[in-house]
């Protein structure tokens, strides 16, 4: 009952910020709503000016997942070009957030995408250091559906996943980059812990090749992405562990009309060798199979796939309208053989800057649900 008061007051709080907005076109006048003036203040814009620099646009704004409960957000969201951009050129992304929630999380993290020399070569990375008190299952779906086995675990985890991408073919690229993570000040409370339960370090060296058309990464209307990775995890490269990651995805997205879109993915991610319980393949995110909890469900073999309907209301204004499914198994061959979970949901998107939405989405599963509160679209 007190999840459900506090999510009633989240969308409550929600409701009244957003619904006075106005249209994206609006400029600064003496009638302009104080919400609308307010984001102007922080940078939301429709437009995109590079050429002072970095565009920034500053969003604080309360979320609540699964996971992590309810808890209050911010992101410093900035767009630039290249030292080479020109019009026309791939916009790059900057993202600088940070997080603390009610059941004693926080983090800070960073979010880079930078596009150059007309997108023939891209650096990404990714950075964050975050300590967030979850519960672990064990391994395994059958694992995973039983409650008995709830355990409290609280570690702190620095992650650092830079790449860099070079052209190839017309908008295929081959990556090559590095997955590191840190899992530290380890502590458990319930009769599921793992072998170990020390410092962790895992580190591996990843190649991949993607093919990328979409037309705008952190929110596509049109275009087409396959991705296929590999990690391979190494003690000679800083690593406890030795083992592998195979990671598959595939997306697709039809635009209907101007703003209106069907984005649809496939993802399968396959692990084998000494994989430590951290770096298990987990079920339920904030990007798909929306509403499950994150990592209650964890093994080697991942597959899931999902539908959405992302249509534009009017102004700064759209909701999404989700269906999908996953399963986890602990080997490939025995991903038909394992219950499928179902997902679905409906989301509300508000525009934030120009194709920069902020996201509500409330997410349903098998006996499950969780509402998210996020920047850019799930995928």
């Amino acid at each position: 009952m007190a999840n459900k008061l506090r999510l009633a007051k989240l969308i409550s709080l929600c409701a009244l910020i957003l619904l006075p907005s106005k249209g994206l076109a609006e400029s600064a006048t003496p009638d302009t709503s104080w919400f609308e003036q307010l984001l102007q203040d922080l940078g939301a814009s429709e437009t995109v000016d590079v050429s002072q620099g970095i565009d920034w646009g500053v969003l604080p704004g309360p979320f609540v997942n699964p996971e992590m409960g309810l808890g209050l957000g911010i992101a410093a969201i900035g767009l630039y070009g290249a030292d080479d951009w020109q019009t026309g050129d791939a916009i790059s992304t900057l993202a600088l957030k940070g997080f603390v929630s009610s059941n004693g999380s926080y983090g800070v993290g960073l979010e880079n995408r930078s596009y150059l020399d007309g997108d023939q070569q891209r650096i990404l990375a990714d950075f964050w250091v975050s300590k967030e008190p979850k519960y672990y299952y064990g391994v395994g779906y059958q694992q995973g559906q039983n409650a008995n086995n709830e355990t409290l675990y609280d570690a702190l985890s620095i992650k650092f996943t830079p790449r860099f991408a070079q052209q190839i073919l017309p908008e295929t690229y081959l990556i090559i980059g590095w997955d590191g993570q840190i899992l530290s000040q380890q502590s458990f409370d319930g009769p599921m812990v793992p072998e170990n339960t020390a410092t962790q370090y895992s580190s591996a060296v990843v190649l991949g090749v993607e093919f990328d058309s979409r037309d705008f990464e952190p929110n596509p209307y049109s275009g087409r992405f396959v991705q296929v990775n590999y990690s391979q995890f190494s003690t000679a490269i800083g690593s406890d562990q030795n083992f592998s990651q195979l990671i598959g995805n595939w997306r697709e997205y039809y635009q209907l009309s101007n703003q209106d879109v069907i984005a649809t993915e496939l993802y399968i991610q396959s692990l084998w060798g000494d994989v430590p319980w951290y770096r298990l393949a987990e079920l339920g995110s904030d990007k798909r199979m929306r509403g499950y909890y994150q990592g209650q469900y964890r093994d080697k073999q991942y597959l899931s796939t999902q539908i959405e309907y992302r249509q534009h209301l009017r102004g700064r204004h759209g909701v999404v309208y989700w269906l999908g499914a996953g399963i986890i198994a602990s080997s490939f061959d025995q991903l038909n053989e394992q219950p499928i979970l179902p997902n679905f949901g409906i989301g509300y998107r508000f525009s934030f800057k120009s194709r920069v939405n902020v996201r509500l989405d409330m997410g349903f599963g098998r006996s499950v649900s969780g509402f998210y509160f996020h920047i850019n679209e799930a995928f």
